[in-house]
């Protein structure tokens, strides 16, 4: 795959580019409707990864499209009605299933690559992959909190909003455990403990996995001119 992952690659910077300010940039959302309008719009370098990924693999093609069309509906409802609580929980679940489709869909690029894939391919597929699992966690758990308050607690007080619970999901997922945010119902601490595995589990095949695949010769030790 070293000219299809010539071509391909910059699709994976972008979508890497793209779940970089997503994931860690949500602050901007408390700035103003008009910021939380440009957050949304830059979905749209998710989505066309999704829809560039579904026309190159038939099999996962209608999952990466409904998915795609759930975001897009729903950030718009969202963005239309900011304050409503259903347009907010139609824009997280949109995320969330987007999220999920990626992440099978990646994480079976890393346990089954293409032959000629190189692995700066798989780093950039790696990393992707594990932001991620953390807006799809982030996601799942917003949601949980919207069918039922008080699921996670702030022991600092104030309202339990999904940016907060997005950035609780990530310092789950890397299993920090600062304590700010606490899952306190037993679906919240049962949802944030599987993270917590999934997260390390993750790691853990995905490093073991690079290390089997870098450096062959077939896929890093070709001439520079194949790129």
């Amino acid at each position: 795959m070293s000219t299809d992952a010539a071509r391909h690659r910059p699709m994976l910077w972008m979508l890497l580019a793209t779940l970089v300010a997503l994931q860690f940039g949500y602050p901007i959302t408390f700035a103003g409707r008009g910021w939380t309008l440009i957050y949304l719009l830059i979905y749209i370098g998710v989505v066309a990864f999704s829809i560039s990924r579904a026309n190159e693999d038939r099999r996962r093609r209608w999952p990466l499209f409904v998915a795609s069309l759930s975001l897009v509906g729903g950030a718009s409802w969202f963005a239309a009605q900011q304050d409503d609580a259903r347009a907010a929980a139609a824009m997280l679940a949109g995320v969330g299933l987007l999220q999920l489709c990626l992440v099978v869909t990646l994480f079976g690029s890393l346990m089954r690559p293409p032959a000629r894939a190189r692995t700066v391919d798989l780093l950039l597929v790696a990393i992707c992959a594990y932001l991620l699992l953390g807006g799809v966690f982030g996601a799942l758990s917003a949601l949980l909190e919207h069918a039922d308050a008080g699921s996670f607690l702030d022991p600092n007080g104030g309202a339990l909003t999904w940016q907060a619970l997005l950035y609780g999901s990530y310092v789950t997922l890397a299993t920090l455990g600062f304590g700010d945010i606490v899952p306190v119902a037993p679906w919240a601490r049962s949802l944030w403990s599987f993270e917590a595995v999934v997260g390390t589990l993750f790691v853990a095949v995905v490093i073991s996995r690079l290390v089997g695949v870098a450096g062959l010769a077939a896929r890093d030790t070709r001439p520079r001119d194949d790129d």
